[in-house]
C-alpha cells in the first residue's frame, strides 16, 4: 500500500487546463495571461489537434510526475521495536599528569594510562544506545567536554581528542563530580548515574568528594568510581608502583556515600571488566514505542521527470 503525507498537492493536477481555459477568454474573466505562457499554451493546444504531439505528452508527464512527487509517496515497511534504557550517564575522566604514566600493556605493548582509558571508555559509551550520555574531564579543573547527548558517536571522538594535562596536572575530583551533577540535575530520566575514574588523590578544587557523593544521592544520582594504576614495578622501573599515590580510601567512600560500586582496575584487562559491569548495572531496558519503518518513494517520479525534461530539452535544441 502506498501513503501519501501532502496528498492536496495533487489537487494541483488540472491547473495547466485552467490555465489554457483563462487564456482563451481574458477578457470575460478578467485575468491577463502572461505572453510567453500563452504561446506555450497555444502550441500546446494546437499540437494536441493533430495527432499526438509527443511534447505534449511529454508535458503533461513531467507535470504529473512533480506533483507525485510533492505528494510525498511511501511504503510502509517492516515494524521495529527497539529496546531502550533511558538512561542519563555522565562519564567523569581524569586527564591529570600522572595519566600520563605507562603503567598497562596491550598485546605486549606498554600504554599510558588515558589511551587505556580511551579505548575501554569508548566501548562502553558505543554499547548505550537509547542512553544520554556527557563527558565531564578534570585535572586542576574541571570542565564539560559534552552535555547529554544522544550522540554517542561525537561523546566518543570527543573523548578521543582529550589529551593529558589539557584541564591542569592536578587532580580535582570533588569539582568534577558537582559538574557532573550540574549535568544530570535538569535531565528528566529517573535513572541517573555518574562513571568517575582516577588515578590519584583529591589535591584540588573546593569541593570536598565526599560532600559532593552525598548531594549526588540526594539528587538520586549514584556514583560508580574506578581507582586505575598498576602495581607492577617492572612497567615502570620505579622502586615503587606506579599507584602509590592513589587515594583508594576517597573513592570507595564516595562510592558507598551514593550508593554506587568502587572498582580497582590494576591491569587492561580489569579496566575492561570493569565497564562490562558497570554497563550491566546500569541497564534496564524497556521497548520503545514500536517504529514503522518507512521506503521513500519520491526518487521515482522524479526519475521520470528528469527524464521527459531531458527528452524535451533534447528536442527544443534539435528545433534551433
Amino acid at each position: 500500500m502506498i501513503n501519501v503525507d501532502w496528498p492536496w498537492a495533487l489537487l494541483l493536477l488540472p491547473l495547466p487546463v485552467l490555465a489554457n481555459l483563462l487564456r482563451s477568454s481574458p477578457t470575460d474573466i478578467g485575468i491577463r495571461i502572461p505572453t510567453a505562457l500563452g504561446e506555450a499554451l497555444n502550441e500546446v493546444s494546437t499540437s494536441h489537434n493533430r495527432i499526438i504531439d509527443i511534447r505534449w505528452v511529454l508535458l503533461w508527464v513531467s507535470w504529473i510526475s512533480l506533483l507525485v512527487a510533492l505528494a510525498q509517496p511511501w511504503h510502509p515497511g517492516d515494524t521495529v521495536v527497539q529496546p531502550v534504557s533511558g538512561r542519563a550517564i555522565s562519564l567523569v575522566v581524569d586527564v591529570s599528569g600522572s595519566m600520563e604514566r605507562k603503567d598497562f600493556t596491550l598485546n605486549g605493548e606498554t600504554l599510558d594510562r588515558l589511551s587505556v582509558v580511551k579505548r575501554v571508555a569508548s566501548e562502553f559509551i558505543n554499547k548505550r544506545q537509547g542512553d544520554r550520555i556527557s563527558l565531564v574531564l578534570y585535572g586542576k579543573q574541571a570542565f564539560i567536554a559534552s552535555p547529554l547527548t544522544f550522540d554517542l558517536n561525537a561523546v566518543s571522538s570527543i573523548l578521543d581528542s582529550a589529551g593529558i594535562g589539557m584541564a591542569g596536572r592536578s587532580t580535582a575530583i570533588g569539582d568534577a563530580i558537582g559538574l557532573s551533577i550540574q549535568t544530570l540535575s535538569s535531565d528528566p530520566s529517573t535513572q541517573k548515574a555518574i562513571v568517575l575514574l582516577s588515578d590519584g588523590t583529591n589535591n584540588a578544587g573546593s569541593v570536598e568528594p565526599e560532600s559532593a557523593a552525598s548531594f549526588a544521592k540526594s539528587m538520586g544520582i549514584r556514583i560508580h568510581t574506578i581507582a586505575m594504576g598498576s602495581e607492577d614495578k617492572e612497567l615502570s622501573g620505579f622502586a615503587v608502583a606506579q599507584s602509590a599515590d592513589l587515594d583508594e580510601d576517597t573513592l570507595i567512600a564516595v562510592a558507598q556515600e551514593s550508593s554506587g560500586e568502587f572498582f580497582r582496575a590494576k591491569t587492561y584487562d580489569d579496566l575492561q571488566d570493569i565497564y562490562v559491569t558497570i554497563d550491566t548495572l546500569e541497564r534496564s531496558e524497556v521497548n520503545a514505542p514500536p517504529v514503522i519503518l518507512r521506503h521513500d518513494l519520491r526518487h521515482w517520479p522524479l526519475y521520470i521527470l528528469l527524464t521527459c525534461l531531458c527528452v524535451l530539452a533534447y528536442q527544443q535544441r534539435a528545433r534551433s
